[in-house]
């Protein structure tokens, strides 16, 4: 797995690997990331989106103060190439490196209080090029998505049903829209972090990187 023990904007442009020490601080700072999951990286490899939306922990319910992370990273990860299917563009596949820059920058995004592809309190993870070399990737196209969406508490929906409701609000944006679909990129990796409080009519924000790549 990606351990270690010791959302709307946008900005246009394997197997598992080891951590790049750059990014392991940053990671190593983000509880969801270090929490054990019943989603392995690993588990990407053998999965097609109509597979994944069979899984048990994709048909259950999202409680936002106890949710799978590595589970509801893939949701969103699968709903990508179930809408690309939809309209005619090839899968993406999963990139680890992508997912942990991804993984940082919401965190970052929720901690710090901003919504932005550009973290301006720290040089070393600012734009989305930077995260994503800082995490081991470098690639002859990159794009990032970001959005702000929310789960109710009342209304709980399965990870796949959240992730299908996010796309199709993302795909409502044509900037994102394009990148969601461009048949010139061919990797990704995404991250959600909830916010830590529920608003007064019940429902908690969570924001979404998407990170995506073309390799050289």
């Amino acid at each position: 797995m990606k351990r270690m023990t010791i959302i709307l904007l946008l900005i246009c442009a394997i197997p598992c690997m080891a951590q790049s020490p750059g990014a392991a601080p940053y990671l190593a700072n983000i509880p969801k990331y270090n929490e054990a999951s019943s989603f392995e990286d690993v588990k990407y490899k053998d999965l097609d989106w109509n597979k994944f939306y069979k899984l048990d922990i994709a048909n259950q319910l999202v409680d936002p103060v106890n949710y799978d992370f590595d589970a509801l990273n893939a949701a969103m990860f699968f709903a990508v190439n179930k809408y690309r299917d939809s309209k005619g563009s090839p899968p993406l596949k999963f990139e680890p490196r992508l997912r942990d820059a991804a993984s940082i920058h919401s965190y970052e995004m929720v901690k710090k209080n901003f919504f932005d592809h550009i973290n301006t309190t720290d040089p070393k993870i600012k734009g989305p090029d930077i995260r994503m070399e800082l995490c081991g990737y470098k690639g002859q196209r990159l794009s990032e998505n970001i959005a702000r969406n929310f789960a109710d508490r009342g209304r709980p929906l399965t990870y796949i049903q959240l992730a299908d409701k996010t796309i199709k609000d993302l795909s409502k944006s044509s900037e994102h829209n394009k990148h969601l679909l461009d048949p010139g990129l061919d990797k990704m990796g995404c991250a959600v972090i909830f916010e830590s409080e529920s608003t007064s009519v019940g429902v908690i924000y969570f924001r979404l990187t998407q990170d995506f790549g073309k390799d050289w």
